[in-house]
């Protein structure tokens, strides 16, 4: 044998080609995906409070639910500590999302910036999660390739940038279905990040507990000898599972009734009583396939609310089709392998949240993260193909890499300098813009003239309310109102009062002949230069009260229409109502209302045209302290049957049930509902009459 002497160097044998090729593909590949969390978080944080244009009240509102949390040492408006999901006016769907606003409240205040950054942060979680499944799972050497596709995905780029809670919802969605595909391809404490990914985005949106729901049962399904030979990780992780389900096993406790009124405000063909369960099944999966039918995604006409569209993009690039096209093919061709089903099973899973009630972007837009992959594999399917050609030539990953980005540059750049044009309505039924630049007119304008009492218009936007404490403190210096009330009945009005309208209001204000010495101190334009905000001083015409009192002589008088109850048509007699028509009391349908102008009781007397047996009555009414009367009118003439009950303040509307006992016919039916604490004029709710 030959010996080496120790006085002699030893000589070290050069690395190969192959092994440089290697060294030289991984570098590249680190730098290129480093490079892309960069450009994708860039492109999130740059420009923030200018795009989207608007500053919506579901995002103020999480800020809000923050600070009263704080306030009310850690506890709900329920006086719940620490919730499982805040009171959102109406009902109970925000969670995560609040929570993580706490800290950054407490550091930062209130800021649209903050507000806007949490959930930018949290989505870097996506970004990362599908760049890494692609790496770690799926060994393609072009990670990057999914962080860049995911963040020029139209409707990604738009809720990304938004503190909606449904951008929260599908990061932690990505996060999960990265740590179970780690799980599944061996590592198995991975499976405990799961498991707590799963449980984030299920307590971030309400669409996304179907969606997570559904995902692990068919993972289970479809994992289920590997489940069983990693029994021992599994039994554990699903008792962190269980511990995860506590808070929403104490939230059911609490309040029952919840998800089922959470339904009924989101108007799902589900809670419609009369509506057979085929039917219903069928409306589900009409909702459900349009959620994954390509044209609803690529299409570039505006098909939801445009304030969730980027115009002419589409929810997702009609140019990336084909890569998704691939990227399927390849995942159906090896469906055996469970990385590939995973991925399927996110996809079709994702619609089925959304399905509930109708197919909405905010609802699906978990999605983009199975499409993201799939767009991501069928691109380094092509990559891959192109360079093997050209012997192993990076060239073309450069090139893809640097198009992706300068796309991502200029969705960036067409957001800031265009976005504000792209749609013309920018009222409470289009982009609802303003809330940023209307309340910082209303700051300086108080700054100057602190004496001025202001009344804000609140018919530009929805939960105007929230947005006035979100940009200012406790008790805002100036009054929510419309002009309309002061053209209803009359109010208080001086040389102080300056109202805030909208081009609608100025309009009608101007129109109604009740106001003179109408003055516009300041107009505050929408973005295309038209008029959107008017500042204006007036006063009531001299002979207003004559106008008022015979506008009110006229209201008393009572209205008649014929209604069809319960398939029986009935003659009814209501007092005036400023909102609903009076059939909506009697539809069957708990998210329509009618509404009292001013009665108060509001009064409804319901003439059948045939007898009618009855035993019970149910009126829906308001969470105000109430007072329902019932009169029955015998069809044999015999003296009424009053019943009244007195209800307290609840969060709610709810139902004032009358079982009378016996059961009778009647010929007509009176009733009175009165808000207890409120003299006339004032408004009654009624959401519903039914008659058993």
């Amino acid at each position: 044998m030959e010996h080496i002497s120790s006085s002699h160097p030893v000589r070290r044998s050069s690395p190969s080609p192959s092994s440089k090729l290697r060294s030289s593909n991984h570098s590249l590949e680190t730098a290129l995906f480093g490079l892309s969390a960069v450009i994708y978080l860039a492109t999130r944080l740059i420009g923030l409070e200018r795009f989207p244009i608007y500053f919506f009240s579901d995002e103020a509102v999480q800020v809000v639910l923050a600070q009263d949390f704080i306030r009310d040492f850690f506890h709900g408006y329920d006086h719940v500590l620490f919730p499982t999901y805040f009171l959102n006016t109406y009902q109970y769907n925000l969670g995560t999302s609040v929570y993580l606003q706490v800290i950054p409240y407490l550091l930062f205040g209130k800021s649209v910036f903050v507000t806007r950054a949490v959930p930018v942060l949290v989505s870097l979680v996506a970004a990362l999660s599908v760049g890494l499944i692609l790496k770690q799972i799926f060994k393609s050497p072009y990670p990057w390739a999914a962080v860049l596709l995911l963040s020029i995905t139209p409707a990604w780029f738009l809720h990304s940038r938004t503190a909606f809670e449904t951008s929260l919802a599908t990061s932690f969605y990505a996060g999960f279905l990265y740590f179970y595909l780690r799980y599944r391809s061996g590592r198995l404490r991975s499976l405990y990040w799961a498991v707590l990914f799963a449980g984030l985005a299920f307590y971030s949106y309400s669409a996304a507990c179907a969606v997570v729901a559904l995902t692990a049962v068919l993972l289970l399904l479809s994992d289920a000898p590997f489940h069983w030979r990693q029994r021992v990780t599994v039994l554990a992780a699903s008792g962190l599972a269980a511990l995860l389900a506590l808070p929403y096993l104490r939230f059911t406790l609490e309040h029952p009734n919840a998800a089922q009124e959470h339904l009924v405000m989101l108007d799902s063909y589900w809670t419609k009583p009369l509506a057979p369960l085929v039917a219903k099944l069928g409306q589900f999966f009409t909702e459900y396939g349009r959620g994954l039918n390509p044209i609803y995604w690529y299409q570039t006409t505006v098909v939801d609310i445009p304030r969730h569209v980027m115009k002419g993009y589409g929810y997702m690039l009609w140019a990336t089709i084909p890569l998704l096209v691939i990227g399927l093919v390849v995942f159906i061709w090896k469906i055996r392998q469970s990385r590939c089903r995973t991925v399927l099973i996110a996809l079709l899973a994702a619609p089925c949240g959304a399905a509930m009630v109708a197919i909405g972007i905010t609802r699906v837009l978990i999605l983009v993260i199975p499409a993201a992959i799939l767009s991501a594999i069928g691109l380094s399917f092509l990559l891959r193909w192109i360079e093997r050609l050209l012997k192993n030539n990076f060239t073309p990953r450069l090139v893809v890499f640097v198009l992706l980005a300068g796309f991502n540059g200029y969705m960036l750049w067409d957001s800031l300098a265009n976005g504000l044009l792209w749609f013309s309505d920018y009222g409470i039924n289009g982009m609802q813009y303003g809330a940023i630049e209307i309340f910082d007119e209303v700051r300086q304008y108080l700054a100057v003239s602190p004496e001025t009492n202001i009344i804000l218009s609140p018919t530009w936007a929805n939960g105007t309310d929230v947005l006035a404490r979100f940009f200012f403190n406790d008790p805002a210096p100036f009054k929510l109102g419309s002009i309309e009330g002061f053209i209803t009945e009359r109010q208080p009005l001086d040389q102080h009062t300056l109202f805030v309208m909208t081009p609608d209001e100025f309009e009608l204000a101007q129109s109604s002949g009740k106001f003179q010495d109408i003055l516009v101190e300041k107009t505050l334009p929408y973005p295309d230069g038209e008029p959107g905000f008017y500042f204006v001083r007036l006063r009531y015409v001299d002979n207003i009260n004559a106008i008022f009192a015979a506008e009110e002589a006229t209201r008393r008088v009572p209205q008649e229409e014929d209604v069809v109850i319960d398939g029986q048509l009935a003659h009814v007699k209501y007092s005036y109502l400023d909102m609903g028509d009076i059939s909506m009391a009697f539809d069957g349908d708990l998210s329509t209302l009618i509404r009292s102008m001013e009665a108060n009781p509001l009064k409804l007397e319901i003439d059948f045209l045939e007898p009618r047996r009855l035993h019970a009555v149910t009126v829906q009414v308001g969470g105000v302290p109430t007072q329902v009367r019932v009169e029955l009118h015998p069809v044999q003439g015999a003296a009424p049957l009053v019943f009244s009950q007195t209800v307290p303040a609840t969060p709610d509307p709810r139902p004032v049930v009358f079982e009378f006992g016996n059961t009778y016919e009647v010929s007509t039916v009176s009733l009175e509902v009165q808000n207890v604490l409120d003299l006339e004029p004032a408004h009654v709710h009624v959401w519903e009459v039914t008659f058993q």
